[in-house]
């Protein structure tokens, strides 16, 4: 029996295998540990994912996570999953990888993750080769949904909002300036709670305004992050994430404009992953 496990932020989506089958998907909340110890992950996984294992026990698991790119975070997530589901076959890799897997298989070409954060990488059909580095929310970001969020809430404290919208979003949140900074500055989690506004400005995507806020931050991500891929231009350039996903139609218009050769936008990279290893079972 095997589990495969790919963590964003946000949430994490649990693929159990048996016999080349798809038994169960579970969801559950995400973690970074960056920002999250053993304990912490033990925690989420003791409320979270074994009440709904029934009794399921992998032998094997394969964790694609956001912060696994050092031996240390891994291993924090490791003894996490060790310690909870008392399996020792172990794999924990970095969600980039999970990308590649997810939408490239085993072909070259370049894989994207604009979901709450944004990360990019050439894979050359094995393994990966290269990665623009993903600098965090308070760097960079760019084309995320913490980009996006953190560019819509600016205008909106300048009050460069058109009034429609604005109206429409202090009625929805019902947030003064005040809450607004305190929420950013002295609560945890900034970035996630940055994010959350990119759904408003999905609700408002048809306005200019909105069109123009996402356009903008897809070619901050083309500039700062694809263009540093020699060739990128001549490589499939695929996409995975709920921002990508969302806002699709925007993206694909401005990759076409940038002369990138857009490929698959998926909303995650489950059904990929799923396939990737049902393939080798």
């Amino acid at each position: 029996m095997l589990l495969i496990a790919d963590s964003g932020s946000t949430k994490t989506e649990w693929m159990l295998i048996d016999q080349g089958q798809l038994i169960k998907t579970i969801y559950t909340e995400g973690f970074n540990p960056y920002y999250y110890g053993v304990n912490d992950i033990v925690r989420i996984l003791n409320a979270e994912l074994i009440p709904q294992l029934d009794n399921l026990i992998p032998k094997q698991i394969y964790y694609y996570g956001s912060g696994c790119s050092t031996e240390q975070n891994c291993n924090i997530v490791s003894n996490a999953l060790r310690s909870a589901l008392a399996t020792e076959k172990i794999t924990v890799m970095h969600d980039l990888l999970a990308a590649a897997h997810a939408l490239l298989g085993e072909s070259e070409g370049i894989a994207c993750i604009l979901g709450t954060g944004s990360n990019s990488c050439y894979f050359d059909g094995n393994k990966i080769t290269m990665n623009v580095p993903s600098l965090g929310y308070l760097l960079a970001d760019e084309g995320s949904g913490v980009h996006i969020g953190k560019s819509f809430i600016t205008n909106y404290l300048y009050g460069e909002v058109p009034d429609s919208i604005a109206k429409d979003f202090k009625l929805h949140f019902q947030s003064e300036q005040h809450e607004i900074l305190d929420s950013l500055y002295r609560k945890e989690k900034p970035g996630k709670y940055l994010s959350e506004f990119t759904r408003f400005v999905g609700k408002h995507i048809s306005h200019s305004f909105c069109q123009q806020l996402v356009a903008e931050a897809f070619d901050a991500f083309i500039r700062v992050q694809l263009s540093k891929y020699p060739d990128y231009k001549n490589l499939p350039v695929a996409f995975t994430g709920s921002v990508a996903f969302h806002f699709r139609e925007i993206l694909k218009e401005r990759l076409k404009k940038a002369g990138v050769n857009a490929g698959i936008i998926s909303h995650s990279p489950g059904e990929g992953l799923l396939k990737f290893y049902l393939k080798k079972a």
